[in-house]
């Protein structure tokens, strides 16, 4: 296997992070009991979405910049899911 990079391939444009990936983390993070970090990593999540709230498939943190497919249905799948196991974690509501 060899990596080339995108300027090398002739593809303008960088590589961001993939946002589904820090979704599995804030989940990870959630079912190790570590849910104030979950909380936090999920509202960073939120602020790289787009006014209407939908996400792209990569982040460029440098540039604040949407990147690669978008909207992106498994980041949009990742992030509820995250959200729904720090949900479970924290436990039903208080009445």
């Amino acid at each position: 296997m060899v990596r080339i990079s995108g300027e090398s391939a002739g593809i303008e444009g960088g590589e961001g992070v993939f946002l589904i990936c820090n979704c599995w983390l804030a989940q990870c993070m959630a079912e190790m009991g570590r849910l104030e970090e979950a909380q936090t990593l999920l509202k960073r999540i939120e602020e790289t979405a787009n006014p209407l709230g939908l996400f792209a498939e990569e982040y460029d943190p440098k540039k604040g910049m949407l990147l690669g497919n978008y909207p992106q249905a498994f980041t949009h799948l990742g992030y509820v899911l995250a959200v729904m196991r720090v949900l479970e974690q924290q436990g039903p509501p208080e009445k």
